[in-house]
């Protein structure tokens, strides 16, 4: 972007003339730049710069944007900005940049899971009513009026450790439930919790994960709490973290916010501990211990897609899932795959507005066929 393109459009903004699309993309830029989410090949003065002129233009208050930024772009619900293999692009709205799309594929992103019970019976939560739905080995298993599943020991001497639940999302569905002992978790799309109905008389509290999901455990160092993936296992005594364990990523990873976590291989043989701020990488066996990016990390859980030098396979595996589509690559799938991508996107946005932007890196070219999305070099 160029500093005539800087000018023009900080005028715009000033002036209260640009367009909902435009105020997302220069405050939410200001936002992700700020937070040093960028290309290590600018330098520091270079940054501080810029950071400068965007701050004088929106006319910021040093140092607390964020609190004033962030109402307006949760607002607009827009698709804030992609920057595609370390090249920043904005393009006026005048430009013919955008492909038109033959259909479109809204976003339709639904609070609700599927609950199975130790007996096989299932309950689709979107359909179940408010309040109480079933005693089980003295537990008590109800959904309040916001959707959330709650399980709460009502007979403690027939609350027995022996029965599991399972609590699974679709494709486009999350889903909140608190667990007997009060540990909070919230599970992404296309994804699978299972649980015992009960912890008591359990040494420890043990739960399994097959894809992403977020944890607030309840505190109670004699029963410390262990999510197992099929690859490792975590364990805490009481913490804030999230873990993304699908089966068709190239990796587990482990991010910790709160507290201390021990990551270990399923064959005992490796485990690290990290810090808050810390995330863990099982690639190919080998754990790899690393800072973490806790806004990219979580977005899914408030409701986006935020990308941080994140490549375009990894990318559209994320947009499968939400939109429930399939993805297809048109040409050499392993150079399509490399290009990498900054941003934020609200889940909110049908898939055409999310193509649209990636498009706008001038790297890529989207088509959607029914419920196909095929990915192609531009």
């Amino acid at each position: 972007m160029h500093a005539a393109d800087y000018d023009k459009l900080f005028a715009q903004y000033k002036a209260g003339n640009c367009s909902e699309e435009e105020i997302a993309f220069i405050e939410s830029w200001y936002l992700v730049y700020q937070e040093g989410s960028l290309h290590d090949d600018l330098s520091l003065s270079d940054r501080e710069a810029d950071l400068d002129k965007v701050r004088n233009a929106l006319n910021l208050e040093y140092p607390k944007p964020t609190l004033r930024l962030w109402p307006r772009v949760a607002a607009a619900a827009a698709i804030l900005i992609i920057f595609g293999a370390g090249l920043y692009v904005y393009t006026d709205k005048s430009s013919p940049i955008a492909t038109e799309y033959a259909n479109d594929i809204p976003s339709k992103g639904k609070n609700t899971a599927t609950l199975i019970l130790a007996n096989g019976e299932k309950i689709e939560l979107s359909e179940a009513k408010v309040g109480k739905l079933v005693d089980q080995a003295g537990i008590e298993i109800s959904k309040t009026k916001e959707g959330q599943l709650i399980y709460e020991i009502k007979d403690q001497e027939n609350a027995g450790p022996n029965k599991w639940n399972t609590l699974s999302t679709a494709k486009s569905q999350t889903y909140l439930i608190q667990l007997p002992d009060g540990t909070k978790v919230w599970l992404n799309a296309a994804s699978v919790l299972k649980y015992p109905v009960s912890f008591a008389k359990l040494k420890k509290r043990d739960v399994e994960l097959n894809g992403e999901a977020y944890f607030e455990v309840a505190k109670d160092p004699q029963h410390p709490f262990r999510v197992k993936t099929l690859t490792q296992e975590v364990e805490v005594l009481g913490t804030h973290f999230n873990i993304s364990s699908y089966s068709d990523e190239n990796s587990t990873r482990t991010t910790l916010l709160e507290g201390a976590v021990k990551v270990s291989l399923v064959n005992g043989i490796l485990s690290k501990v990290i810090k808050p701020g810390e995330e863990v990488l099982n690639v190919q066996q080998q754990l790899q211990v690393r800072p973490a990016n806790l806004k990219a990390a979580v977005a899914w859980k408030t409701g986006y897609f935020r990308f941080n030098n994140e490549n375009l396979e990894s990318i559209m595996r994320q947009i499968s899932r939400w939109y429930d589509v399939d993805i297809v690559y048109s040409g050499n799938r392993n150079e399509l795959a490399a290009l990498t991508f900054w941003g934020i996107v609200s889940k909110e946005k049908n898939v055409s507005e999310v193509l649209k932007m990636i498009e706008r890196a001038e790297k890529v070219k989207f088509s959607i066929d029914g419920r196909t999305i095929t990915v192609k070099s531009n």
